[in-house]
């Protein structure tokens, strides 16, 4: 979700591996499944029960489709824009026809991902066009609203049949260059024609739907949950914005799985924390569990833009516009994304209250559904510690989680081969299992899938964060190193040829670091037994001193890289597409699918050779030591003694990795890290503080060599 992946269309689909814990069958699976004309049940799994038809196709007419699409407009309990009305929600369905037919009762899988019905570019582009600065009252978002009373009711037949897909989802979008709306449209076809109905609603603010994009609130929260509540009965829905048309979901068996990817892989785990009636699993990949640790870490700033919520909020805002071509902004919205930008940047990398709306981490009580929580261990945009901080939340509400830990970067698991089998298959039955009570494999599944670093092969284990720690020999030079960021913006300069960390090129960033002068790092040996299984969170424990009295959110970084004892390259797996991170595939096979699946081709992912990985990396700031891995509870010092020694414990981001025979670790300490956030000569930080007195910008810390341990988790 970091700016440069918003130049793709983030590939949004159900992404999963299903091992599951202990799982206890549903309560309502001994219900009666239906017979002839309704689901297709065979060894646990659901089986192809009506034809496909494309929605993209120009002739495409409900009233010949074995598939019914129509838009419906949920209400909220908010009015956000204040036009005096509980704001709506444009929802997008697609349900088989035997349903709405009444042969048998449909369970929904439901993408929430914003992106879907259309973006705004130039936001993404220049965050600060769309702002009114001046002071928002957030309180005002909660102002008393007027809920329609229906004038009637319409049925969904009649609903499908009076669609216009030229209007209701192939529209164009508008400052688009002529993308299509509704993006995801056929990423679920797989499961559309196997019996399940398929939701898409991007949520308030966004295009088609009223009120203001919130990214990250509670009412972006309870937007969503509106959705879900609609489809177990719980919640009025209408035709159109202005007729006060009911319409029923009484085609729903009232059983919902939330999933999608990076933001749509956000909201699920926003949702989950309500525990809303009907939400029995959530399927998120990619996903923030707190906002504060995916745009900070342990008291500093880890992007050049800390005020994520914001740009990301204003790229998603169609909604909010005053006229159908997006050139007339809302003024009042622009002073809430402005507001939201000073407030996030004005807490330097500390965990504040801003911060605890959006740490769903801490919302674990109300938690109701099961999760299969995907992530990718080369994800270093949505990182590891964010499905870590989840799984931990799940535990506490003593509700069934799997974790699925694969190889690739931010991106989801389509069309790949778990032990032989198709993932889509896979996946079939974990829904089967969740919403429609169908006896499988699931529940005879463990906690976590880990995808092999060696050879791409999958091992199980029956727990997470059950690893023990194990001091590593540690080997330097001398007893102390001098680590200064003088000269580190130069170095960026000459070494990518840019100056933001969006534009830096992934390929090479394994060796970046090794490659840094004495001056700009200091850089230690790691011996850990051969065949090693690292599982867990590294720690770094240091002895620093410094100079700097006056500022906080001063950057130190923390490499782990794994090299070859006699230098010589390797084979591993390495991200090589710039915009979104993820690894290189080959095709090994092909498969059958609804017919518009994006993709039957099988694929794996490739290695390629190198002279080092990163594993994991880690950040916290010079001038508050004490920080915790738990930001939320970290000390705070507010001033440090020159030359004085304090202590530090860099938690590095949680990974599963297996060191080869001949292979040693590497341990990298510099100050900010070019590839998170690019800082110039001045203290000022771009884009931090436009009004910042600039000084001259040069910091340094002493390491305590001997007082260095390294910590390593193996399972």
């Amino acid at each position: 979700m970091k700016h440069g992946n918003h130049r793709i269309r983030i590939l949004t689909a159900l992404l999963a591996v299903f091992v599951l814990a202990a799982c206890a069958v549903p309560a309502w699976a001994e219900e009666p499944l239906p017979g002839d004309g309704g689901l297709r049940i065979e060894d646990g799994t659901l089986l192809p029960m009506c034809e496909y038809s494309d929605p993209r196709d120009p002739k495409y007419s409900n009233e010949n489709s074995d598939i019914l699409r129509f838009c419906v407009y949920v209400e909220t309990d908010n009015d956000t824009d204040n036009d005096g009305m509980a704001d709506l929600v444009k929802a997008l369905v697609q349900v088989p026809r035997a349903a709405v037919e009444g042969k048998f009762k449909a369970a929904t899988i439901y993408d929430p991902t914003p992106y879907g019905v259309g973006t705004y570019e130039e936001a993404y582009n220049d965050p600060e066009s769309m702002f009114s600065k001046t002071p928002f009252d957030y309180d005002s978002l909660y102002r008393a609203c007027e809920k329609r009373t229906p004038a009637g009711e319409m049925s969904t037949m009649d609903c499908a049949l009076a669609a216009r897909p030229d209007r209701d989802w192939n529209y164009t979008v508008p400052q688009s260059s002529g993308k299509q709306g509704y993006s995801y449209l056929i990423n679920y076809d797989y499961y559309l024609v196997r019996g399940f109905a398929v939701v898409e609603a991007s949520g308030i603010g966004t295009y088609g739907s009223e009120g203001f994009e919130l990214c990250g609130t509670h009412l972006e929260r309870d937007c969503h949950k509106a959705v879900v509540e609609w489809l177990t009965g719980d919640r009025k829905a209408y035709t159109d914005k202005t007729g006060c048309i009911e319409i029923r979901a009484d085609w729903s068996n009232g059983k919902v799985a939330m999933s999608g990817c990076s933001y749509g892989g956000t909201l699920p785990f926003e949702v989950a924390t309500t525990g809303v009636r009907g939400l029995e699993t959530i399927i998120p990949s990619s996903g923030i569990a707190s906002w504060y640790d995916y745009t900070n870490s342990q008291g500093v700033p880890t992007i050049f833009d800390v005020s994520y919520a914001n740009a990301l909020a204003g790229f998603n805002c169609g909604g909010t516009f005053l006229d159908n071509k997006w050139t007339v902004k809302n003024r009042e919205y622009g002073s809430w994304l402005w507001q939201i930008a000073q407030d996030q940047l004005n807490t330097n990398g500390n965990y504040a209250p801003i911060w605890e709306e959006s740490d769903y981490s801490k919302d674990w009580e109300n938690i109701q559904c099961s999760a299969l929580i995907v992530q990718g261990l080369n994800d270093f945009n949505v990182n590891t510690k964010q499905a870590d901080l989840m799984v931990q939340a799940f535990e506490k509400a003593g509700k069934p989680w799997t974790l699925v830990l694969h190889q690739d970067g931010h991106n989801v698991l389509d069309n790949t081969m778990v032990n032989g089998e198709l993932w889509n298959e896979i996946l079939t039955r974990w829904l089967a299992y969740w919403l429609y009570g169908i006896e499988n494999q699931t529940s005879d599944m463990p906690a976590v899938l880990v995808q092999s670093n060696l050879d791409g092969s999958w091992r199980t284990m029956d727990s997470w964060r059950d690893f023990t720690y194990v001091d590593a020999p540690v080997h330097y030079d001398q007893d102390r190193s001098v680590v200064k960021s003088k000269g580190m913006a130069d170095h960026v300069q000459a070494t990518l040829g840019t100056t933001s960390p969006d534009d830096a090129c992934v390929e090479g960033q394994d060796t970046f670091y090794l490659d840094l002068d004495d001056r700009l790092a200091a850089k230690y040996v790691i011996d850990l037994p051969e065949g090693t299984d690292i599982c867990g969170v590294p720690e770094i424990h240091l002895h620093l001193s410094s100079e700097i009295q006056e500022y906080e959110g001063l950057m130190i970084t923390a490499v782990l890289a794994d090299t070859a004892d006699d230098g010589e390259p390797f084979d591993a797996y390495m991200l090589k597409d710039v915009m979104g991170r993820r690894l290189p595939v080959r095709t090994i096979g092909e498969y059958e699918g609804a017919s518009a699946w994006k993709s039957n081709l099988i694929v794996e992912y490739v290695q390629d050779s190198t002279a080092a990985k990163v594993i994991s990396y880690g950040w916290t700031d010079l001038t508050n030591p004490g920080c915790g891995y738990d930001s939320s509870e970290y000390t705070t010092t507010s001033l440090l003694t020159a030359g004085e020694f304090y202590d530090y414990t860099i938690y590095m981001l949680p990974t599963v990795y297996t060191v080869r025979p001949g292979h040693h670790l590497k341990l990298i300490l510099t100050t900010w890290d070019p590839y998170r956030a690019f800082l110039d000569e001045s203290f000022e930080k771009l884009d931090m503080d436009k009004n910042a007195e600039e000084i001259d910008y040069d910091y340094s810390y002493i390491v305590d060599n001997p007082a260095i341990r390294v910590r390593i988790p193996v399972a």
